[in-house]
């Protein structure tokens, strides 16, 4: 079975692959790892102009490091009545990293007073595809779109702060109060997925 690397050390974000993998793309049988199944510590500064500047920044050096066929990302959520806010910088709402609560916290003073139909939201990805000795990168984008929910969960998934505020109205819940397996349905990485599709099948021979 061809080995395929997930390029993070986000357990939460390995698992949604995993999922989206065995779920919705059972054909392509790849065996996914992690950076952290491949004890890779090292980490990239991630700067980017876009989603997808750093997604191919980090599948080409985590290729290069690993010689492993690499998936990496780089995804944000863009709020419309704040302009995109906080967008490639979803994780740095201060100029620095920020505690997951401290990012729900932030984001719901924003939006204080602002009615639910005005507070349209949508996750964004770029997924890149980094091939070992070759100079080819694959990318593609995918989005989901939703609301900010009024109140947050008091549930948070590590690794996915925004979760607890983002409003699926398909399921009329926020991603936390689905289960994995329904919130790797909608997520915004199995769009871009389904778009690499044939990339994949093809990079499986």
């Amino acid at each position: 079975m061809k080995k395929l690397l997930i390029a993070t050390h986000n357990p939460g974000k390995f698992r949604e692959y995993k999922l989206i993998f065995k779920n919705f793309l059972k054909n392509l049988n790849f065996k996914l790892v992690s950076l952290n199944n491949l004890k890779i510590k090292d980490k990239l500064k991630e700067n980017g102009k876009s989603y997808k500047e750093n997604a191919i920044l980090k599948a080409k050096f985590y290729c290069k490091l690993s010689n492993f066929l690499t998936l990496a990302d780089d995804a944000g959520l863009e709020i419309e009545v704040l302009g995109g806010w906080p967008g490639i910088k979803s994780r740095r709402a201060k100029g620095r990293e920020c505690s997951h609560k401290e990012l729900i916290k932030i984001v719901m003073e924003k939006l204080k007073n602002v009615p639910f139909e005005k507070r349209k939201a949508k996750y964004k990805v770029a997924i890149a595809i980094a091939i070992p000795n070759k100079n080819r990168v694959y990318v593609f984008e995918g989005e989901r779109k939703g609301f900010i929910a009024e109140r947050a969960s008091r549930k948070i998934w590590k690794g996915f702060p925004y979760d607890s505020i983002y409003y699926l109205p398909e399921k009329k819940r926020v991603f936390v109060e689905l289960t994995p397996k329904l919130k790797a349905k909608f997520s915004h990485r199995r769009v871009a997925l389904e778009k690499v599709l044939p990339i994949l099948k093809r990079l499986k021979l």
